[in-house]
């Protein structure tokens, strides 16, 4: 025990606290809690969460009991933390700190479990810790258990640079400290992570990225939010898709933050134009996270028009809320009654007068009685000035003074900088007045639950509102109020840093390098890449099964074995039928099944695909028959309605009264006018298949062609048939990509081989770009 280089090292965390963190910081040394996140100041301010750091207490830790901290101890945890704040550059964000702070408390709890006479730090020991960590990893998620690996390291390795504990602090981790920011280069590393924790690979990052359905329910909100509350968080969840930005970075966006820069002719130096229009690069200026600084984000240029349109959608919707705080700065914050209030003669004000100008209560309250009696019971606590019968009703009149005193203890108005956001942004106080901000809304006007706005408080998002708004919470969210479902049971959720993993993941998948990805992100560390990197391969990896089953374009280089299947079985494989918006539902399950009945049915299927290739030949003559004999166009398709099943494709013949003259060559590659597509499921992997036997034949033969001549007609016969399937391919091809691909069975009961998330989608994409590049 070395109480010497204990009291320096304590001395030297208080000295520094004292000369470069107290000028700025509400709490002083000596106080039992400090505060952080927004409710922070100085060094423990950031733009999110609410943190109370306790030091006199230990309550509510998992596998721990609740118990006091002596005032030794508390000495040390905060010194501990001063000593972490200064090894990051200034820049450990209270979120960090706090984790850290937890972990100091389970070492008390450890060591006072051992009934020391003296609970003093220089007592902890390799032990202690260990003891701690068992505990933890009890009462802890193992995908959890590296994180805390990591800090304990970390705050050992401070530690034993003062060594003031009896023996070197020598905790050993079993666990791959692989942090979800920042994975280890190695994925052989990784992999042995999860093997080791036993987890499913394929659970680990499933809630990381947004779901197709997801997808589908955020795009169907842009056309059902109602309030312009909800509108706002909308758009900013459009632009975090759209970007890539972090939550935080977002929130702090400026109304002047778009850069629009004209795009010159590298020779002429002149504006080029497109199609009449004149071309411009577009940036987005923003506080950049983790130590980027103040930077620029480049928009891919695809998006340009949908940012640009976020922003003008987000200015019309807030235009009402900055006309309000340049009312409130105007009288210099000296009370915050709106201009319509202070238009009133009186010093009192009327219910009816509140509502629509202090307060927004919704209709569904029964008419202007029900708004009426929710204002009442919000302003209980404020005295009523007077109330004077009405017909049968009663008036009631507060005192504009006293409404003000209600607004100014909302929202943090009361405080000293009521309507401007001040942070601290790399060691730095920056202050940013609410008006100049892109993202702000009425207090309450996206909590769901409540149909009440506080209409004269403006304030800009955070990230517990964007995540509680979109389910990450007990609260009522968006998904949930427009009841749009991920499955049959639950509806569908994200938190906000999720559509920065999925703009993570597109670029590792698309092989971007790595400080280009770094750069896109605006990333200082570029290890940090490796991680999405892992994401990418195990996307490759189920997108690779996908595209065996799906993707035909790829069979030629992969050199698959394909057997030709039944419709009903090629169903069971991707569960998946084409359907077409102009046949009917009888007719589409026949195209896909080919199970027509009669020649009555093929009729029916035949005249209504003639908005397609497949029967161009019928559709011409009975165009050409229509305008002069209906009866006698409608004859013609009777005539030719036979769609004798084959391998791949119909026979319009006869064939099983007048049989085959061409012995089904049509299914070899020679060309018969009987044949034609039917667009029936399988039918595409049966002709791939021919089509790659002939491919390999063709290889064969120009291999001893080169030796033998006499095998050139071959050769050529060969040539001429796989032309021949290949038009057949592209056409059936193109015919379903024009179909709608319907799925058959829920994704999850008995189908595994469906994409379920964007990045899947842009996978499969990626890959067939590479194939054809190959």
């Amino acid at each position: 025990m070395n109480i010497e280089k204990y009291n320096a090292f304590i001395n030297e965390q208080k000295d520094y606290f004292h000369q470069n963190l107290q000028p700025n910081f509400k709490w002083n040394w000596s106080d039992s809690s400090w505060s952080g996140g927004t409710i922070g100041s100085g060094w423990l301010l950031s733009r999110s969460g609410k943190i109370h750091f306790t030091f006199g207490t230990i309550k509510k830790l998992k596998g721990i009991e609740n118990n006091i901290i002596e005032p030794i101890f508390q000495e040390f945890i905060k010194s501990v933390l001063i000593l972490s704040y200064r090894k990051s550059n200034s820049k450990a964000s209270p979120q960090k700190l706090y984790a850290e702070f937890l972990i100091l408390k389970r070492w008390y709890s450890a060591l006072y479990a051992e009934k020391i006479e003296s609970i003093h730090p220089c007592h902890l020991s390799t032990l202690i810790l260990n003891k701690s960590f068992e505990i933890l990893a009890e009462n802890s998620s193992k995908t959890n258990l590296p994180d805390h690996a990591g800090t304990y390291l970390r705050l050992q390795e401070m530690l034993n640079h003062y060594a003031f504990t009896e023996q070197p602090l020598e905790f050993s981790q079993k666990y791959l400290y692989i942090n979800r920011q920042n994975r280890t280069p190695n994925a052989k590393k990784t992999k042995a992570l999860i093997d080791q924790l036993e987890l499913d690979e394929n659970d680990l990052d499933k809630e990381k990225l947004i779901s197709i359905r997801t997808f589908i329910n955020i795009v169907s909100l842009i056309s059902l939010c109602e309030t312009n509350g909800e509108k706002i968080v909308l758009n900013l969840l459009l632009l975090l898709i759209v970007t890539g930005l972090r939550s935080t970075e977002a929130i702090l966006l400026k109304t002047d933050a778009l850069i629009k820069q004209p795009i010159l002719d590298p020779v002429t130096k002149e504006h080029l134009t497109l199609d009449g229009k004149k071309q411009y690069t577009l940036g987005i200026q923003y506080h950049g996270a983790k130590g980027a600084g103040f930077r620029i984000h480049w928009v891919e240029p695809l998006s340009a028009n949908l940012v640009e349109t976020i922003f003008q959608s987000v200015l019309g919707l807030r235009e009402e809320y900055r006309e309000h705080l340049y009312y409130i700065r105007s009288k210099n914050c000296s009370d915050f009654l709106p201009k319509t209030i202070d238009e009133i003669g009186e010093d009192y004000v009327e219910v009816d007068d509140l509502i629509g100008n202090v307060f927004g209560v919704k209709d569904t309250y029964r008419g202007r009685a029900g708004q009426r009696d929710v204002v009442i019971k919000t302003l209980k606590n404020i005295p009523v000035f007077k109330e004077t019968k009405s017909g049968q009703g009663i008036e009631r009149y507060y005192l504009k003074h006293d409404i003000n005193f209600f607004i100014k203890g909302l929202a943090n108005y009361g405080s000293e900088y009521p309507i401007d956001h001040v942070f601290n942004y790399e060691g730095k106080m920056e202050k940013i007045a609410y008006e100049d901000l892109l993202f702000i809304h009425e207090f309450r006007s996206a909590t769901l639950q409540r149909a009440f706005i506080n209409k004269t408080n403006i304030i800009p998002l955070n990230g517990i509102l964007i995540n509680s708004f979109f389910g990450n919470s007990l609260s009522k969210s968006v998904f949930e109020k427009y009841n749009l479902l991920e499955n049959e049971t639950e509806h569908s959720k994200l938190t906000s840093h999720i559509p920065r993993h999925n703009i993570n993941t597109f670029l590792a998948l698309s092989g971007l390098a790595e400080h280009l990805q770094a750069m896109l992100m605006g990333r200082v560390d570029i290890k940090q890449n490796q991680y999405y990197q892992h994401l990418a391969l195990k996307q490759r990896k189920v997108t690779a099964s996908l595209l065996e089953k799906h993707e035909l374009v790829l069979y030629e280089n992969d050199k698959q074995e394909l057997k030709p299947d039944y419709p009903i079985d090629s169903i069971k494989i991707d569960g998946l039928m084409y359907f077409s918006d102009q046949l009917d539902l009888e007719n589409n399950l026949k195209m896909n099944l080919q199970t027509f009945d009669s020649k009555n049915e093929v009729a029916s299927y035949v005249k209504e695909s003639f908005f397609d290739e497949y029967f161009q030949d019928i559709a011409e003559s009975f165009n050409e028959l229509v305008n002069e004999d209906q009866s006698l166009a409608n004859s013609l398709v009777q005539r030719h309605a036979c769609l004798h099943p084959l391998p791949f494709g119909g026979c319009m013949r006869e064939v099983a009264v007048h049989d085959c003259p061409k012995r089904l060559a049509c299914q070899s590659g020679d060309q018969c006018g009987n044949f034609a597509l039917t667009g029936r499921k399988g039918e595409l992997e049966a002709l791939q298949h021919t089509l790659n036997e002939l491919l390999d034949k063709f290889a064969q033969i120009e291999q001893i062609v080169a030796h033998d001549l006499s095998y050139r007609e071959m050769l050529e016969d060969l040539r001429q048939k796989i032309l021949y399937l290949s038009n057949l391919k592209t056409k059936a091809l193109d015919r379903q990509n024009s179909l709608i691909p319907i799925p058959v069975f829920p994704y999850g009961d008995a189908i595994t081989k469906l994409p379920t998330t964007l990045s899947e989608l842009f996978a499969i994409e990626q890959q067939k770009i590479e194939s054809k590049e190959a």
